[in-house]
This record gives structure tokens, sequence and C-alpha cells, in this order.
């Protein structure tokens, strides 16, 4: 019984020196990660014609929008698009 328990701390304790090293090393590769930064980062929406919206939008690096948000987004593109609409259509041709 003694013996059992012996060997069950060493392999624990074997368990945790590996560990222990694989944690170390992670931490080295960590450190030479290199920061990434970005200065500056243009959107040309003004550039997007939209004909037809289904499904999913996400414009920037967080597609997180709250429901209204996104609602008067779309508004605001069905506007555009019928307001360009009369525009191109009251143009002499």
């Amino acid at each position: 019984m003694d013996q059992d328990l012996y060997h069950i701390l060493q392999q624990l304790q074997q368990q945790i020196i590996e560990l222990q090293h694989e944690n170390q090393s992670l931490k080295e590769a960590l450190s030479r990660i290199k920061p990434v930064n970005i200065e500056n980062i243009n959107y040309k929406i003004q550039e997007l014609h939209v004909k037809e919206l289904k499904g999913t939008l996400n414009i920037g690096l967080t597609g997180e929008a709250h429901l209204e948000d996104m609602e008067t987004i779309i508004d605001e593109i069905q506007q555009e698009g019928i307001h360009q609409q009369h525009q191109t259509q009251d143009e002499p041709e």
C-alpha cells in the first residue's frame, strides 16, 4: 500500500515537472512573439453597392452590434438606394 502511494506520488511529481517545463517553453515562445501595431484602418463603405441584402454583413474587426443599430444601418442603406434610384430616374438621357 505504501509503495503504491509512493509510486503515485512519484508519477504526480514527474507530471508536475513536465508541465513546468512545458509552461516555461510556452512563456519563452510567447515572449518571442512581436506585437502587431495597426496604425490606421480605412473602410470605404461609400463604395459598397448593395442591391439585395441577405444574410449577415460584418464590417470592422468585430461583428458585434445591437439589433437596433443593425436595423438603423439597413434602413439607411435602403433609403440611400431608393434616393439613388430616384436620382437616376430623374436624370435626362
